[in-house]
């Protein structure tokens, strides 16, 4: 077998070192996940998709977390939205699920 290149036995310790780096932030992770969470549903209120939100990151140990998301919708808005997460479910109640 070939011995491992220079090139390969760096990119292995720099992905070492990133890696343990990464870690270190974890216990972080609910307040960036609020965050991004928080920045892409003011888009969809800015949208018209939802009314309003609410959202919650708990870290319930280490790499599991609890999401607590509460959505105003109205009757489209919900709708709209379930169309979007489950649509082949809803397609064979499209005729009840229009705009």
């Amino acid at each position: 077998m070939a011995a491992e290149s220079i090139s390969e036995s760096l990119i292995a310790s720099a992905v070492r070192v990133l890696l343990r780096v990464a870690f270190a932030f974890e216990p972080l992770a609910p307040t960036a996940i609020t965050v991004l969470m928080n920045q892409q549903l003011h888009r969809y209120k800015e949208a018209g998709i939802v009314s309003s939100y609410k959202t919650h990151t708990k870290r319930l140990g280490k790499y599991h977390y609890r999401i607590v998301m509460d959505l105003d919708l109205t009757g489209m808005q919900a709708v709209h939205l379930l169309g979007n997460i489950f649509p082949e479910q809803l397609s064979r109640y499209g005729r009840w699920f229009h705009d």
